[in-house]
């Protein structure tokens, strides 16, 4: 979670770095990924590259919010199929809302970890994402939020106080492991600096 420019693209960029995943589908809403992949220029290719033993496909969906849903719910669809599988959701706002998620996303997150899948999703504020993925994530880390509801909301879920949530200045996070409930803090480092 975090606001724009709070550095959930960077930390997302740095876990596939440092993973070097073997099989990869990033669902690439804004056109940031395409050194760690091959375009997928249609879910058709998606498919077929799915199958192999290793790929990397970066999707960019459609402008059109219906026809970016239906994508995402087939590229959903295959991740599962395809298991053993890192999938990246970036700007999960513009294809899930609190109380609807595509079946193919639900999926994935209901019952991706039996299938090898490493989920990860981003968004600008937990109130416009899939409460079950919320509830079923296995670390939740924030950036830097712009409204109050957005605050406690996270703070509330990471069980730490809502000022240190509140406080939190650019590229700075605070993370909670689910299974352990190990608090992390840190700032997200940029590359280059």
């Amino acid at each position: 979670m975090g606001a724009s420019g709070s550095g959930k693209s960077l930390f997302l960029k740095a876990e596939l770095r440092r993973l070097k995943p073997r099989r990869l589908i990033v669902w690439d809403a804004l056109g940031e990924y395409t050194e760690f992949g091959t375009a997928a220029n249609s879910l058709g290719d998606l498919l077929a590259a799915a199958k192999n033993a290793v790929f990397r496909c970066i999707f960019r969906p459609d402008r059109d919010p219906l026809k970016a849903r239906a994508q995402f719910d087939g590229l959903c669809r295959i991740a599962f199929a395809a298991g053993d599988c890192v999938l990246v959701a970036e700007e999960l706002a513009f294809v899930t809302s609190p109380s609807f998620a595509p079946p193919g996303w639900s999926e994935c997150t209901l019952k991706g970890r039996h299938r090898g899948l490493r989920i990860y999703g981003a968004s600008q504020r937990p109130a416009s994402i899939d409460k079950h993925f919320f509830g079923n994530a296995t670390s939740i880390r924030t950036g830097r939020l712009n409204f109050a509801r957005d605050v406690k909301v996270l703070a509330d879920v990471l069980q730490v106080p809502a000022a240190q949530v509140q406080g939190l200045q650019p590229l700075q996070w605070v993370s909670r492991d689910m299974a352990t409930g190990k608090i992390t803090a840190g700032v997200q480092a940029i590359p280059g600096k």
